[in-house]
């Protein structure tokens, strides 16, 4: 029954549900109800039992791992205490730092004991927990709680240390459904947690942790494995519940290594698995106390399949939310019912809508742009009452605003109107709310409206109090203590694993950002300098300009702490100093400097004196990518020098790690076919430029247009057929018909007149008949305006699908382009060119005038063909007499003349 208790470790579930199971030892089950309570803190006193867990010799931070150590195996003989403790400690340390309230235990009484200095002991833990020259901040709590942690879990899935090992390649923890002991993959799953926790101390995600956390929930064979110990009576319980939160935590572990586009797979699983309904669709709203009539604003309806138990949300307090008090704005907007507008609105509407698109659910954001499109279980909504959404579908709702916001265009108006629907449907709903999830939306909330004029005022307040509301140690108070009792700690980490991981510093530089962004350069600093943050202080000056202020404040850091990796390449970056980038990879392994450094040896600053060095920037690349291979901007960087260099091989590997971490990538896609022509690799390269061109290619016309000479020389004539098109399309508007590729043209229209045209009315077309002759006689016809050979292909297309009427028109307009060149009279080449255009009119007019016309029933094409066809021989002899009279051109007209 240990399984049990660990699957509702894992669950967070109500200590209620907690009973006393067979063969588990009582303590265990003691230990396990205070973590599930929000008490770890207890768990960690009754273990430990009034001790000190560490003694011996710490002078370094060595020292601190080696008795760490010795210390777990010497005390901790029992791998059930080992797991409980490191539980204890990891939720310890992130009440302290992420939740709040802060726990009543010393971590410096009941790890170190007064034989040891407690600001030396806290500043070693931070050294230790420092990834590849990055800092962990400072001033978090009780970092040595999340070091015992790691190392516990560590020894618990029997993998070897990454506080000793955290350079080079490292193999990864395999997971089998079948294999691995269920304790085992449930240890693997905290350590998981840990991981992200750790990552959540530095500025950027580096080094082994991500990549060992993304590994672990990479497979549901996590989940098979633990539930494989279940007893049959709950296996199939807590396979969905156990999926659920799996799947959520995939995802954040991808945000949380910036890895956001491997999102989507997961987030179209837990939808399907919850059943949740939601969509993004239009509708009318005023949102002003002025407004008569309301406009047309975005809005999520949504529907969850399951509900939570009244009792296990109840008695919670909420974060307060600032009201607007606004005299122009509504507190909230005020939604008229979906798709209410006139009618004939309604129709116009309608016509700019491709008569494909509407309704796609496996999308980040599904979006219903008629009325018709919503999901049926969703039509019956009354958007200003939406019914309350279980606590999981509300952590989808935002950790698709997280996805949509790290892999969108900053201050994008439309993405922001996303973000602003996604985040008014969690915190407008009936109902209790949960504490995290409630108090996150409200950050959201307040990071959208800092962006607009109207609400940055109520934006800031409520990033504040967020702040302050943690109930953590902070050392400026800008708004009154409330007076409210605190959320009890059990609600406030209940859900704390599933969403994106914002320690309370991170919370207040974001406040900072902001205040960056409206121009409050000087509470911007002052956050960052109260912070300790001063790497982001001096980046703070450098964006507005002060390089000279940046450059201080970051030598100060450098003479008080000579190993910060980061701030020796924040300054090799400020003063473009190769040798201040190579100082921070010697001190720390930053990869950040080995970056800067390819960037300097690509394109040397030009009072260097120095030639770009391909072979130097992909070595110094190279040396970044084995220590951090999930940075998909280096890997891109990577192949495009490649490419440039001609090292076709190393950028074909570099754009497969490319598309790997983002398959929607299409300029990777397409870079990726690049090196595959160079190998000689076609069909390679035109799979690759097929997932280019059904990306977010549809305005790139080298793209299209690559994929159009890759598929000729495939002979992938459907391919080729709508490349062409497309490249009509995006460039027709600039170029007009330079946009047509005549050569393609005409291999396309040899094609499709080699086929017969159905003799019988009832008979069907090909597909690549009607496409191509649709293109042909529809689509060029509008660009066309001097090109004569066009109208010629037009016209041997239209005499193919038996429309000699047409044909002749065409023949006609082809004539008509060139005899109306200002150069006839003074160019003998245009001159020779308006004759073979002559030429090819009488033979058109002699060949197809008295053929059947269009209404049948003896009418002729053409029935006074010879009258047609003098008058234009005359026409042109009388505007070229004067200048070619007695030329090779004239002497042709001539006889044509006496032939007709």
């Amino acid at each position: 029954m240990d399984i049990l208790l660990h699957s509702q470790l894992l669950l967070a579930s109500n200590p209620q549900n907690l009973t006393s199971y067979e063969g588990v030892d009582p303590a265990i089950q003691e230990h396990a109800s205070n973590i599930l309570k929000g008490n770890s803190y207890k768990t960690i006193e009754r273990i430990l039992d009034g001790g000190v867990f560490l003694s011996g010799d710490i002078n370094n931070k060595a020292d601190l791992l080696i008795c760490i150590q010795s210390s777990i195996s010497t005390k901790l003989q029992d791998d059930n205490v080992k797991m409980m403790l490191a539980i204890a400690f990891l939720q310890t340390f992130i009440q302290n730092n992420y939740t709040g309230p802060t726990v009543p235990l010393s971590s410096h009484d009941v790890i170190f004991g007064s034989q040891y200095d407690k600001d030396t002991m806290h500043n070693l833990s931070i050294d230790l927990l420092g990834i590849l020259g990055q800092s962990a901040y400072e001033l978090c709590d009780d970092p040595s709680y999340l070091i015992i942690a790691l190392v516990l879990l560590e020894q618990l899935t029997n993998q070897p240390s990454l506080f000793s090992h955290s350079e080079g390649n490292m193999n990864l923890p395999e997971i089998s459904a079948h294999d691995t002991p269920s304790v085992t993959a449930c240890a693997h799953w905290w350590r998981a947690r840990a991981l992200l926790t750790h990552v959540s101390l530095i500025s950027e995600p580096v080094g082994l942790q991500p990549v060992i956390a993304c590994s672990i929930l990479d497979s549901i064979n996590l989940v098979y494995a633990i539930c494989r110990g279940l007893p049959e009576a709950f296996k199939a319980d807590y396979e969905k519940k156990l999926g659920v939160i799996f799947y959520l935590e995939n995802i954040k572990c991808s945000l949380g290594s910036n890895t956001e586009h491997l999102c989507l797979p997961s987030l179209t699983k837990i939808k399907k698995l919850m059943n949740f309904s939601f969509v993004l669709t239009g509708a009318r709203a005023k949102r002003t106390k002025f407004q008569q009539k309301g406009h047309a604003g975005l809005i999520i309806l949504a529907q969850s399949s399951i509900n939570l138990p009244d009792d296990e949300e109840a008695g919670q307090n909420s974060p307060e939310s600032f009201a607007l008090n606004s005299d122009l704005l509504l507190e909230r907007p005020q939604f008229d019912s979906i798709g209410n507008e006139p009618l004939d609105e309604q129709i116009i509407k309608k016509q700019k809508h491709d008569e494909h698109s509407g309704y796609e659910e496996d999308k980040i954001l599904p979006v219903a742009l008629r009325q018709e499109d919503i999901p049926i279980q969703l039509k019956d909504i009354d958007p200003n009452d939406q019914p309350q959404l279980n606590n999981y579908d509300n952590i989808q709702l935002l950790l698709r605003l997280t996805t949509i916001r790290q892999s969108s265009p900053a201050q994008n108006p439309l993405v922001e109107e996303e973000l602003s629907a996604l985040v008014s449907r969690v915190l407008y709903q009936k109902g209790s709310k949960n504490w995290t999830i409630f108090s996150r939306a409200l950050w959201e909330r307040s990071i959208v409206e800092t962006t607009k004029a109207k609400t940055i005022e109520r934006g800031l307040l409520q990033m504040q109090s967020l702040v302050e509301e943690l109930g953590l140690k902070i050392n400026t108070r800008m708004l009154p203590q409330s007076s409210d009792v605190e959320s009890s700690a059990q609600m406030r980490l209940k859900y704390i694993h599933q969403l994106p991981f914002l320690p309370r510093w991170s919370l207040d530089s974001k406040l900072a950002e902001r205040y960056m962004s409206v121009g409050v350069l000087r509470s911007a600093v002052e956050i960052y300098e109260r912070l300790r943050m001063w790497c982001e202080a001096a980046l703070c000056y450098a964006a507005v300009g002060d390089e000279k202020q940046a450059e201080e404040i970051i030598i100060r850091r450098i003479e008080q702490n000579p190993n910060d990796a980061r701030a020796y390449s924040i300054l090799g970056d400020i003063r473009q100093d190769p040798k201040l980038w190579e100082k921070s990879w010697s001190v720390g392994k930053y990869v950040n400097a080995k970056n800067s450094l390819a960037r300097y040896y690509y394109k040397p600053p030009a009072q260097s004196g120095l030639k770009p060095d391909y072979s130097t920037a992909l070595k110094h690349l190279n040396d970044s990518l084995r220590l951090y291979p999930l940075a998909f901007d280096t890997w891109y960087f990577y192949g495009c020098i490649g490419l440039e260099c001609g090292k076709m091989e190393l950028a074909a590997e570099a754009f497969s790690r490319c598309v790997s971490l983002d398959d929607t990538h299409s300029l990777a896609w397409s870079n990726l076919s690049a090196a595959y022509i160079e190998l000689g690799k076609l069909k390679e390269a035109h799979s690759c430029l097929k997932r280019a061109v059904s990306s977010d290619a549809q305005k790139n016309w080298r793209i299209w247009e690559n994929y159009m000479l890759v598929s000729l020389k495939l002979h992938e004539w459907d391919d080729v057929l709508l490349a062409c098109r497309k490249l009509v399309d995006i460039r027709k508007n600039k170029s007009g018909e330079i946009s047509i590729d005549l050569p393609v043209v005409e291999k396309l229209v040899e094609l499709l007149v080699s086929t017969d045209f159905p003799a019988d009315s009832t008979a069907r077309l090909t597909h690549f008949q009607s496409s191509c002759m649709e293109f042909i006689c529809d689509v060029l016809p509008t660009v066309i305006t001097t090109s004569s050979r066009c109208w010629r292909l037009v016209a041997r297309v239209e005499l193919w699908r038996r429309r000699p009427w047409a044909s002749l028109e065409c023949h006609e307009k082809a004539y008509r382009a060139v005899v109306h060149n200002p150069d006839l009279e003074i160019d003998e080449k245009a001159w020779n060119e308006c004759v073979e255009a002559c030429d090819d009119l009488v033979a058109a007019y002699e060949s197809l005038g008295d053929r059947e016309g269009k209404y049948g029933a003896g009418d002729l094409v053409c029935k006074d063909w010879k009258y047609k066809a003098r008058s234009t021989i005359k026409s042109l002899m009388s505007k070229g007499k004067n200048s070619w009279d007695g030329s090779d051109g004239w002497e042709k007209l001539l006889e044509l003349r006496r032939q007709l």
